[in-house]
């Protein structure tokens, strides 16, 4: 059963708003389109997870998708929860292409491209060693002492290369690639086949988390040292994704392709959103979708029925009544 969904994680929301509305040519554009790419892959990744999850029996595990939790002030992160009456397990998802070789030496995941390009990363056993351990204490601060606690990590892509650094001896048994995964899953069921969580534990433990998800706040443009000049504004054309459109007679027309729209203004809200904030003046909606005059963007804003507060010339439009599936 599916307890919390899998949502698109705000950091790719964010780093795709960002990637559009870059100044053209920035110095972190490279970086930016990266990091885009990566983050979709790892999205795309818990994506086929999900899906391999929908097989399963839906009254044999509680699923939860993206949770966010802290304990000490210590913010951890998992992707993917199952609970069961037999044990607990964090599942790592990973999207990651090339030859990856796992050195435990140097506690690193070296990645092979087909040129012959490395590039390093922090080896997943240790980052879901230290979830492990972290959630093993959320718990235990919360009452609830339970076990055992298991984690696998998932390796989505089948043309992935898994290797081991020569002459060292590593344990790979946390570690599956695409459909071995149900052969983890199996090993695991016949390691612990004693119902050990009562389901009214198990419920419990599952509303604890849901309410102890604690969403980060991401500031997008602060992690990449930007400030609003580097971003472009206007409304972005649908069809060609000129920026920006023009505003007239109560329709955005596209300078380039001539695409008339009534709505494309939504998207540039949500842009402003994830790169910005959650409310908005109506100068700034004005300056930022380049509209005529104050009068029509008040008159555009009247029409998405915000909640707002303030008085005529200082009132302020929550923008998230617009895009309530957002974080």
């Amino acid at each position: 059963m599916i307890v919390k969904e899998l949502p698109v994680p705000d950091r790719l929301l964010k780093t795709e708003a960002l990637a559009k509305r870059l100044i053209i040519g920035h110095s972190k554009q490279s970086e930016i389109e990266r990091d885009l790419a990566k983050r979709r892959a790892g999205h795309w990744g818990e994506i086929i997870l999900g899906n391999y999850l929908q097989e399963f029996p839906e009254d044999k595990y509680y699923i939860l998708y993206d949770l966010q939790l802290r304990i000490q002030g210590v913010y951890f992160q998992i992707d993917t929860l199952l609970l069961s009456s037999r044990y607990i397990l964090i599942i790592e998802a990973k999207n990651i292409s090339g030859t990856l070789t796992f050195d435990s030496n140097f506690e690193q995941l070296i990645r092979t491209q087909q040129d012959g390009t490395e590039e390093t990363f922090e080896d997943p056993r240790i980052q879901a060693f230290r979830i492990q351990t972290l959630l093993k204490r959320f718990l235990f601060s919360n009452g609830i002492q339970i076990g055992p606690i298991e984690y696998l990590i998932f390796f989505s892509n089948v043309k992935t290369i898994l290797k081991v650094a020569p002459g060292i001896q590593q344990d790979m048994g946390k570690i599956c690639k695409a459909r071995e995964f149900f052969l983890k899953i199996n090993q695991l069921d016949t390691t612990y086949q004693k119902d050990i969580i009562d389901p009214t534990t198990i419920d419990k433990i599952a509303k604890l988390l849901l309410s102890k998800h604690t969403p980060l706040k991401i500031n997008i443009l602060d992690e990449y040292k930007l400030s609003q000049s580097d971003i472009r504004t206007g409304v972005c054309c649908p069809e060609c994704m000129c920026l920006p459109m023009s505003y007239v007679k109560g329709k955005w027309i596209c300078p380039l392709c001539q695409t008339h729209s009534k709505e494309a203004h939504l998207e540039a809200l949500l842009d402003y959103y994830q790169l910005f904030k959650s409310t908005i003046t109506n100068s700034e909606f004005k300056d930022f979708l380049h509209l005529p005059s104050s009068d029509i963007a008040q008159k555009v804003l009247r029409s998405l029925q915000l909640q707002k507060k303030g008085t005529t010339r200082n009132r302020i439009y929550s923008i998230e009544r617009v895009f309530p599936c957002v974080q």
